[in-house]
């Protein structure tokens, strides 16, 4: 039987579509990446998160053969560069390192948020942001239970400062007293380095500090308890909120995020690549400046870690019924 040429041409159609997809599945496995990576970072320049940023960027150019480049978008406790990042197409060349905080935090405290905690892939965490409770050099409160009988004695008399409501920072201080009846007036700022200047002079009575940030500039404060539940290596005297039987908040985990649909094979040569950069020499360099430890989770267990942390958080939120900010 005489068969028509065009009759064939579905099965033409199907093998030239076949085979133009063989270049970009093999792009996809295989030669990723093929130009620069960039590093969205949410946060100012030259703070401790952009300076561990910077050292993760050399670290994994060495491994994944490429140039990584990190440009910052602060703005908006970190939402600005993050819905960057959301936006961005999803094929790996446009990521995220910093804090979870403007998904985890952030979310529950927008009435129209522009993207949602399933709007990134969570590749892997690097390091844990632990915070402290500080009191200036020369305070007569020489540990957590001096300061917090002198905030029962003084109900709304004493103020501290944090870094908006809200803030890990805010939440953690008000996890921490929890059921205990007291009342301190917070005093909310936009960076950390004014409140450590209110915080040396004794215009604040105490405050909630970034560890590493703190060692690392030597600002002469006290730390009275890190908000953990265990110590930190450069501090090993300083009690943690849960010896002194207190409640504390999970750290703010700090990693590596892609948009979502990123392509599987992408996904786990940057999970791979994380893993080997956190153990070079350049990101071991990075962590001592800042007086820091690495604190690697895989995807699947920093994506567990995020989710968690989301719930708790969105919880804690409306137990303080902190209104909308938009």
């Amino acid at each position: 039987m005489h068969r028509h040429p065009l009759s064939s041409a579905p099965r033409y159609a199907a093998a030239l579509f076949a085979a133009l997809l063989l270049p970009v599945a093999a792009f996809a496995q295989g030669s990723y990446p093929a130009k620069p990576v960039q590093i969205i970072v949410s946060w100012a320049a030259g703070g401790s998160i952009d300076t561990m940023a910077r050292g993760f960027a050399r670290a994994m150019s060495q491994e994944l053969g490429q140039s990584v480049v990190v440009e910052n978008r602060d703005g908006a406790s970190g939402m600005i560069g993050t819905a960057a990042t959301v936006s961005a197409p999803p094929d790996g060349y446009v990521l995220n390192f910093g804090p979870i905080t403007p998904i985890t935090n952030a979310l529950h405290l927008m009435s129209k948020p522009a993207y949602g905690v399933d709007s990134l892939e969570y590749v892997c965490q690097v390091f844990e942001n632990r915070f402290a409770i500080a009191v200036p050099q020369n305070s007569p409160y020489k540990t957590l239970q001096d300061l917090y009988a002198a905030i029962q004695a003084s109900p709304g008399k004493l103020s501290y400062g944090h870094l908006g409501v809200g803030s890990i920072t805010h939440l953690s201080l008000e996890t921490a007293i929890q059921g205990r009846n007291f009342s301190v007036t917070g005093v909310p700022y936009r960076g950390e380095t004014p409140m450590f200047l209110d915080l040396q002079t004794a215009r604040l009575d105490f405050g909630i500090v970034t560890v590493g940030n703190t060692l690392a500039t030597s600002r002469p404060v006290r730390i009275l308890a890190v908000i953990s539940d265990r110590r930190h290596p450069e501090m090993p005297d300083v009690p943690t909120l849960k010896e002194l039987g207190l409640p504390s908040l999970q750290p703010a985990l700090v990693g590596l995020m892609a948009p979502k649909g990123t392509p599987a094979p992408v996904l786990a040569k940057l999970e791979g690549a994380c893993k080997k950069a956190v153990e070079t020499d350049v990101m071991q360099s990075a962590v001592k400046m800042l007086r820091d430890e690495i604190v690697y989770k895989d995807r699947k267990a920093f994506t567990a870690s995020v989710m968690r942390d989301y719930e708790e958080k969105g919880t804690l939120v409306k137990r303080l019924a902190i209104p909308p900010q938009n």
